[in-house]
């Protein structure tokens, strides 16, 4: 089973099990060997300390990472005690990424996709940032202060489309919006998944017309297959539904305003800029500890059948089904619509109908809820009974009913139903106690300097408030 490491460096470190340990014990210390805790005289107070050479966790670090842990695992205020236990969960996040950075790892082909896809996007959104700026400044110079960002990026890009006296093949526009409005719809009755996969789906362009120009300009010609990438590179869920020839060569616009941007980008070398660079060392160091934990804690990590059923044994509760109940809902425009559907549902042949014809048009009308799923509405479900109908009730989008079709009693697991939840829990707890024993033969072999003095005036001062999260890109207005 493949591990992915989450992002997050205290979701990290708790996934790792040492928050859940030290909350129940006393704080860990770290290893007295190789200097590794002393009174911290050669740190200034804003840093609490210092891993190896070069690395440091400082006081802001401190605040902003102990706000990314949402309550209850964060502990309502910042006591001397529970300050030491957060830093040691820095620290160890520090020393991952230490031991992480003496070997060359190789990248699979999908972290090699994301790391310089989040490159491209970052360095893209610094460029809009910078036109909407530019944008921004000309239009105040005039008395406008214009500050919608979506009418400012419309006014950026005409602009430097106007500039290119761009010359559209009509003939072709017209034949490739044929080709767009040919794209399938999503339908609503089908499920999400569904709807997706219609979404994703790419116009099917007759390779003749992929080499053609789509549009002549200042900046040389855009050809058809370069709008195909573009449009291959837009999530599918914001994709725009394309039907005309005018929406064909607003999205060749847009192709060749990225064109400039890109250009703009490399002549200003933005991917250097600190705030970006920042970020895509972050970025592989994240790729370098996801290699190091799944070779140190979960390589060779395999299970058998008489380990699971042992484990299923001792943790038979865990995986028993609780009481549910299943019921039929569907949403409606109109109050008068939910009524009248109300009545029809306390036919119970009309109720299983409904559910048949839905499903052979890939949409499924029943849930099944819980008490930890939806307590109330599962009280309430569960409180009218079997073959009951509720509503109509107003929601955020109209007008619901609801038919109760059965009251599910609570049962245990058979260790054959349960057998994938019980190999899951197994390999995360057994992943857990490698990964807390991996951190502690790790913290030995880097030195690590704890400043108290700094500990002492970070529980002086408290946590504070939360800090805002910092934004990957640059602002509007860097250089």
């Amino acid at each position: 089973m493949a591990w992915r490491a989450p992002r997050s460096l205290a979701v990290l470190l708790l996934l790792a099990g040492c928050w859940a340990l030290l909350g129940a014990a006393p704080a860990r210390r770290a290893p007295a060997t190789r200097a590794s805790r002393t009174g911290g005289s050669l740190l200034p107070d804003s840093l609490l300390a210092r891993v190896g050479n070069h690395r440091h966790v400082s006081i802001a670090t401190f605040r902003h990472s102990w706000y990314q842990v949402a309550p209850p695992q964060r502990p309502d205020s910042l006591t001397p005690e529970g300050a030491r236990r957060f830093l040691d969960l820095l620290v160890g996040k520090e020393v991952l990424g230490e031991v992480a950075a003496r070997t060359r790892w190789t990248w699979t082909a999908r972290e090699s996709a994301s790391y310089f896809g989040l490159a491209d996007r970052m360095v893209m959104s610094a460029m809009v940032d910078s036109a909407l700026r530019a944008t921004f400044l000309e239009q105040a110079a005039t008395g406008d202060t214009l500050h919608d960002v979506e009418r400012l990026g419309t006014m950026a890009r005409e602009r430097a489309i106007a500039k290119l006296h761009v010359r559209f093949d009509t003939t072709l526009t017209r034949r490739l919006a044929e080709d767009w409005a040919a794209v399938p719809r999503p339908s609503r009755d089908s499920s999400l998944m569904a709807q997706i996969r219609v979404l994703g789906l790419m116009p099917r362009v007759a390779p003749s017309d992929t080499g053609r120009v789509l549009a002549h300009s200042a900046d040389g010609d855009f050809r058809v297959r370069e709008l195909i990438d573009a449009w291959a590179r837009l999530d599918p869920l914001r994709r725009p539904r394309v039907d005309t020839p005018s929406q064909i060569q607003d999205l060749a616009g847009n192709g060749l305003y990225e064109r400039i941007l890109r250009r703009e980008s490399a002549r200003r070398k933005v991917i250097a800029w600190p705030a970006i660079a920042g970020a895509l060392e972050n970025e592989r160091e994240y790729i370098s500890v996801t290699h190091l934990v799944a070779r140190e804690v979960y390589e060779g990590l395999r299970s058998d059948s008489v380990t699971l059923r042992r484990y299923y044994d001792q943790h038979r509760h865990e995986f028993a089904l609780p009481l549910r109940v299943r019921v039929l809902e569907l949403d409606l425009a109109s109050r008068e619509a939910a009524t009248k559907m109300a009545l029809d549902l306390r036919d119970p042949a009309h109720a299983d109908s409904l559910i048949a014809r839905g499903k052979r048009s890939g949409a499924d009308y029943t849930q099944v809820l819980t008490a930890e799923s939806d307590g109330a509405r599962f009280e309430r479900m569960l409180a009218a009974g079997t073959g009951a109908v509720t509503g109509p009730d107003s929601t955020q989008s109209g007008w619901s009913v609801s038919r109760v079709l059965e009251v599910i009693p609570a049962r245990e697991r058979t260790f054959e139903e349960a057998a994938p939840l019980v190999e899951h829990a197994w390999y995360g707890e057994e992943g857990e106690r490698r990964m807390v024993q991996t951190l502690a033969r790790l913290r030995r072999q880097v030195p690590v300097t704890i400043n108290e003095r700094a500990i002492q005036r970070l529980v002086r001062e408290g946590a504070g408030p939360p800090p805002a999260d910092a934004f990957l890109t640059p602002a509007i207005g860097h250089p």
